[in-house]
């Protein structure tokens, strides 16, 4: 059986198109269709003045809804997550587990093969990001230190064991590695991210010459740039790499969201970094080993220490195109095409066009709901 949507736009990609429709079936994209060119237009199911676009896809998400993915490391927490992340248009993503006791990391590989056994990459889950605990001290933000470790060939080996059932997103201090750690997680098809580091301009350069594809949270815990000293944030700005970045304008100013979506125009991919409360009104949690409190829509320690973000992807989106003024069809790319592709999903995930995976929501930009598109 068929199902026919259409709204004010259909984003497919590449372009908003009005006067059109997507066919779909058997919960893949068929065609997109004009209206007129439709002949039984009462089939049509109309959302108005929404745009029907890709799921969103958050490739940094600790939790959501109450729940976070290293306080509870099993398939209810991920349920939940999933769930939730509904009801703001995100369709996939990666639990993202920070540093911790290296067992737990053990334990989350494992929840995450169960979870795809079970129902591969189609239930939300499209993979796992280990955002540690191979980070720098130095720049560990809310990360617990005592559970921050170097790799060893032993550890990585444990790790990478796992890519044959699913995708695996690491985040790295490059400094902290050899050279022949780094291409054994190259080599091994894990996706590397920079971030956590201190690493200088030529260490940055380096692990993205052997093949690290992305960077964590830009701007966020990372060397800096100055005159003589261009560290991480100028290598990643002198490179092609893909780049996560959260537009909670907490996080990151505005003047430098414009700045790199101008110098890496399609490279640049929204995470929300989002823990326990988005999505509920909690004031608090404990994340890290720490109380966080959540105050003017900022997650901060006793130390005013930046803990993750409250924030959704609909919230960044918007963000983007009010206060940054970047265009939407960029900005709908940000969230859906562009991180698709960092996680090998380019071919299936993030466009509205025939063959693809039919994640699509109905989203409405001027107050950030979104409808999901169950029946697809």
């Amino acid at each position: 059986m068929q199902q026919i949507y259409t709204a004010k736009y259909i984003f497919d990609g590449s372009n908003l198109l009005p006067e059109t429709a997507v066919v779909v079936q058997k919960g893949l994209i068929k065609e997109i269709i004009t209206l007129n060119n439709l002949k039984d237009k009462k089939l049509v199911k109309n959302y108005g003045d929404c745009i029907i676009t890709p799921g969103f896809i958050d490739l940094q998400l600790n939790g959501c809804g109450g729940v976070l993915f290293n306080d509870n490391i099993s398939y209810t927490t991920l349920e939940v997550m999933y769930q939730t992340c509904l009801g703001y248009g995100t369709t996939s993503f990666l639990p993202t587990l920070i540093t911790c006791d290296f067992k737990d990391v053990l334990k989350a590989l494992e929840t995450i093969k169960t979870w795809f056994t079970l129902h591969n990459n189609k239930r939300g889950v499209i993979g796992l990001h280990l955002e540690g605990p191979f980070i720098s001290t130095i720049k560990k933000g809310i990360h617990p230190e005592q559970f921050i470790i170097p790799p060893t060939k032993e550890l990585l080996e444990q790790i990478v064991v796992y890519k044959k059932y699913f995708p695996i997103k690491m985040t790295i201090a490059p400094e902290v590695f050899t050279i022949k750690q780094i291409q054994f997680l190259i080599n091994n098809n894990i996706i590397v991210s920079l971030g956590h580091s201190n690493a200088s301009y030529s260490e940055t350069q380096n692990a993205i010459k052997l093949g690290a594809r992305s960077s964590t949270h830009m701007f966020n815990a990372m060397s800096g740039l100055s005159a003589r000293n261009p560290g991480m944030i100028a290598a990643i700005l002198n490179s092609d790499i893909h780049t996560g970045l959260i537009v909670d304008l907490l996080h990151v100013d505005k003047a430098n969201i414009q700045l790199l979506n101008k110098n890496k125009p399609e490279q640049v991919y929204l995470v929300t970094d989002a823990v326990t409360s988005m999505g509920t009104d909690m004031k608090g949690f404990r994340f890290g080993g720490k109380s966080i409190h959540v105050k003017d829509g900022m997650c901060l320690d006793e130390n005013g220490v930046l803990a993750g973000a409250n924030l959704t992807m609909p919230k960044a989106i918007a963000n983007c195109i009010n206060i940054c003024g970047l265009d939407i069809v960029k900005v709908l790319n940000m969230a859906s095409q562009i991180p698709a592709q960092v996680m090998g999903y380019g071919n299936s995930l993030g466009k509205i066009q025939s063959g693809y995976k039919a994640d699509l929501i109905a989203f409405n930009v001027k107050d950030q709901t979104c409808q999901y598109l169950a029946n697809s």
